[in-house]
């Protein structure tokens, strides 16, 4: 199976010829080009070579393009972001609206920083790899634009305050996404939601529920229906564990396990809801090492999800300098307990 048959499959719930494999290669994919994250993020030709020599590295099962994915949306809409000559990643710099919630200049244009780069770089990439493999873009959940518009301060004060106007600025970001998300769509690419200013304990349960997974719940509603995409994934790191059950809430097709919760109560909840499930390995360990600590964390999440048909094996964002060995190591176990999967 390609990568794309061996996804389709997991995702009807059918055994697969071995478990996915869903590293999140981001900063990392610069590392393998011998180039630095800003360049890499700003260059067009570049963002393309590096997730294309990723994925000749690492055959894993979906792309998704981007370096600073965190950043794409607020750089659009008027925040400014810090980028470095040594291997640090972007990162937002300013708050256009810290001062005042005024959204009225929330209107999407593919011409706005590097909306345009990200989408012809990932549609270069589809172009030459997408036969066998899904490409993809990542996209920020509204919460998590707005966080970075207004300032997370700001943002919870008004959270907090009524909330009247948080919600008028999520609705007009909300918009925002769902324009891209039809740009996005009409290049044949695949769409991740990215939510990474919800993890608690940033933000309390209620929080959450209220001004964020109401507008994630639109976005992934929309991705779904009226894009009539069949994968509309949202991923928040972290332990999620006070919020999993609103997550799933949201319609998102894939629940994430990330490092810090117990996998397997979320295998229970992907079997209970009919979910993919990815259960991932701490990020900083598979950079550490050594690998037999990232093959017993691989081992103990395979174990927790029992058999499950839709499970798959996946990272957190993998660190810049991450020695590809050991990315290597879990890919070839994978490999090696294809037999005892199937």
């Amino acid at each position: 199976m390609n990568p794309k048959e061996r996804m389709a499959a997991v995702a009807r719930g059918e055994k697969a010829d071995r478990i996915p494999f869903m590293p999140t290669v981001f900063e990392h994919s610069a590392a393998l080009i011998g180039k630095t994250p800003s360049e890499t993020a700003t260059d067009r030709k570049l963002l393309e070579e590096a997730q294309v020599r990723a994925y000749e590295t690492y055959g894993h099962d979906v792309v998704t393009v981007g370096i600073d994915v965190y950043n794409i949306e607020a750089e659009a809409l008027g925040c400014c972001i810090r980028y470095h000559e040594d291997n640090s990643i972007p990162g937002v710099s300013s708050h256009p609206l810290e001062e005042s919630l005024d959204a009225s200049g929330i209107v999407f244009s593919p011409g706005k920083g590097r909306i345009s780069l990200i989408l012809d770089a990932a549609e270069a990439v589809s172009c030459r790899i997408g036969n066998e493999v899904a490409v993809g873009v990542g996209i920020c959940g509204p919460f998590s634009v707005a966080v970075e518009l207004a300032g997370y301060g700001r943002i919870i004060m008004e959270c907090l305050d009524g909330g009247k106007r948080a919600h008028r600025l999520l609705e007009r970001v909300l918009e925002f996404q769902r324009e891209y998300c039809r740009e996005i769509a009409a290049r044949g690419l695949g769409i991740t939601v990215f939510e990474s200013w919800a993890t608690p304990p940033l933000l309390s349960p209620e929080v959450y529920r209220e001004f964020v997974a109401t507008y994630e719940r639109e976005l992934i509603n929309y991705i779904k229906k009226d894009l009539r995409m069949a994968s509309a994934p949202l991923v928040i790191g972290g332990d999620t564990t006070p919020i999993v059950d609103d997550i799933i809430g949201t319609g998102t097709t894939l629940l994430v396990a990330d490092y810090k919760v117990d996998p397997r109560a979320y295998a229970r909840k992907a079997r209970e809801n009919n979910l993919m499930l990815r259960c991932n390995i701490d990020p900083k360990l598979v950079e550490k090492g050594p690998a037999s600590d990232i093959l017993a964390a691989a081992e103990k999440l395979v174990a927790a999800a029992d058999g499950y048909e839709k499970f798959v094996l996946g990272t957190g964002v993998i660190p810049y300098g991450t020695p590809p060995e050991n990315l290597l190591a879990i890919k070839r176990f994978l490999v090696s307990i294809a037999d005892k999967y199937q």
